[in-house]
């Protein structure tokens, strides 16, 4: 670094952070602030000529006004020892130009919301007569992990015709031929060295976006004379080309953003940003022309059918649940209680048993009283045994006097175990097993009847839902096929109705917007300025993304 460049004004010089065609940057401290400062300092080989350095220092008229998020603050703008310089914040980011050049395109929904805040930048200096004239990525400073943009380099901007003294200096300053901007991303009009306004920035400004998306220039020329010819007279590859999933809205802002004539663009950058916040919302709800392709007539039905199903789906297996669980509690119930009656019984005969020896007992009446018990048709086992282990009585008479062998745990019948108690003594026990088939079948039988009453439903409100659609779209089919005839230039005709409800007041607000579009074309006759009335009057309002997110 050299000694000159040590110190500019009250401003220490740090380290060189970058450079332009007609400036360094320099990493900067403020003393007076104790705070770090950008300083651009005008090369030494422009210094000598004062309208250079006019322009250059234009830079702080222009933006040291501009108190905006998303536009860098201008702090300090001056000239010590014949060297012009301005003092701004320092910020920590990247160009966007470096952004693109390491990453490539960007994805729609990240485009879109640096170019609303981008838009917000311009629109807020448009709005106070301030015309950027050099939107470029190299303008643009992305911050906090790509998220943030400020525009900054306002160093050929200029007031509008407000100011017509600021004006008539900078035809002075301009020469014959000579345009101010990068080539590549000028307008048609500064191709041309015409006067420009505040379309021409949006012009910039769809050629940067339109990068920011394909990861390609819109104009590809290396030439400037061959530059020139694109910008002013062809149109860039379709945003499809590059990005084939591209919304409809996103392709119809970029593409009214570079129409060759400032009259076919938005009207100001406020226009714009509204449709850009429309189409942000659109993406962001990933919705797209092919995900919406279903006719409302069958879209309506199968939501309304699948939004049943869901809830009768959960209702229906919140009902089977609670109604086996009490289904099974009770058949645990019964067998419990049988099994402690059939106990209570075959305890005294096997008391009577127990205090004989074995040549005198008689089990006969408890395999008798046993074989009783298990008639009824959900016992499957039904056995005794004695307090030595051995089966006395069974409704399986090949196990009588075997040794009862506790069968291993599994399946799903149910299994009850009672004592055979008699005046307070333990003489064995009974072993009870219940098929649990008539509870299954029972269970079986509820979910075929819910089901049945659930496809009823769902059928039912399905057709609802089909009427209903069929209602709405009828009504909507009319009011299309009357937008599109107003579009070829017919808009002699009303739509007649008898509605009160939200689809009249729609019917009555298309009528009024017909006449007026009758009214104002008076007597101009041709299709042709009808159709042209119709691009300047009525599109911008409902842009590609506000006509997705309808």
């Amino acid at each position: 670094m050299s000694q000159e460049l040590r110190q500019v004004g009250r401003y220490r010089i740090d380290e060189t952070i970058g450079e332009g065609a007609m400036a360094h940057v320099f990493l900067g401290h403020d003393p007076s602030i104790d705070r770090p400062v950008a300083i651009k300092i005008l090369k030494p080989e422009f210094r000598g000529d004062p309208h250079i350095v006019q322009r250059f220092l234009a830079e702080s008229r222009a933006a040291g006004m501009l108190s905006h998020p998303h536009i860098v603050t201008i702090f300090d703008v001056g000239e010590a020892n014949g060297i012009p310089y301005i003092a701004m914040e320092h910020l920590k980011g990247r160009p966007l130009e470096d952004v693109l050049a390491e990453g490539g395109r960007m994805s729609p929904a990240n485009m879109l919301a640096l170019a609303i805040q981008i838009t917000d930048a311009l629109a807020f200096a448009h709005d106070r007569g301030v015309i950027h004239r050099d939107v470029k990525p190299s303008n643009i400073l992305v911050c906090d992990q790509d998220s943030t943009a400020k525009l900054l380099d306002f160093g050929i901007a200029r007031m509008d015709g407000r100011d017509a003294a600021q004006g008539e200096r900078d035809s002075r300053a301009t020469q014959a031929g000579q345009v101010m901007g990068t080539p590549r991303y000028m307008s048609p009009e500064q191709a041309m060295g015409m006067e420009v306004d505040a379309r021409s920035d949006l012009f910039s400004l769809g050629s940067v976006l339109y990068e920011m998306l394909t990861g390609k220039p819109a104009f590809a020329a290396t030439g400037l004379a061959t530059l020139a010819l694109q910008i002013t007279q062809q149109q860039p590859l379709p945003v499809r080309t590059h990005v084939p999933d591209c919304s409809n809205g996103t392709q119809f802002i970029l593409t009214k953003l570079l129409a060759k004539k400032p009259s076919e663009r938005f009207a100001s950058a406020t226009q714009l940003k509204s449709a850009l916040m429309r189409e942000l919302e659109v993406v962001e709800q990933g919705l797209s022309s092919k995900r919406r392709g279903m006719p409302l007539k069958w879209k309506l039905p199968l939501t309304f059918a699948l939004t049943a199903s869901v809830a009768l789906g959960l209702g229906m297996t919140l009902v089977l649940e609670r109604e086996n669980a009490a289904m099974e509690h009770m058949a645990k119930d019964a067998g419990t209680s049988m099994t402690d009656f059939v106990a209570r019984n075959a305890a005294l005969l096997v008391a009577d048993n127990a205090g004989l020896p074995s040549a005198e007992q008689d089990w006969l009446p408890l395999q008798a009283f046993v074989e009783t018990a298990a008639q009824d048709r959900n016992v499957e086992h039904l056995v005794v045994v004695d307090d030595s282990g051995i089966i006395r009585a069974s409704n399986l008479k090949a196990q009588i006097g075997t040794r009862y062998a506790d069968p291993a745990k599994g399946g799903t019948d149910f299994r009850f175990v009672s004592p055979l108690r008699y005046a307070g003594a333990n003489f064995g026990t009974l072993h009870t097993v219940m098929s649990r088939a008539a509870l299954d079948t029972a269970v079986a039988q509820a979910k075929f009847r819910l089901l049945s009453l659930a496809l009823f439903v769902v059928a039912t409100i399905a057709g609802i839902g089909f009427l209903s659609a069929q209602q709405l779209s009828r009504p909507l089919s009319r009011l299309r096929r009357a937008l599109d005839d107003m579009s070829e230039g017919n808009a002699s005709f009303r739509l007649s109705h008898p509605r009160n409800d939200e689809m009249g007041s729609v019917f009555d607000a298309f009528n009024r917007c017909a006449q007026e579009i009758e009214a104002r074309s008076g007597d101009r006759g041709p299709v042709a300025d009808l159709q042209q009335h119709l691009s300047t009057r009525i599109q911008p309002a409902p842009t590609g993304a506000g006509r997705q997110a309808a």
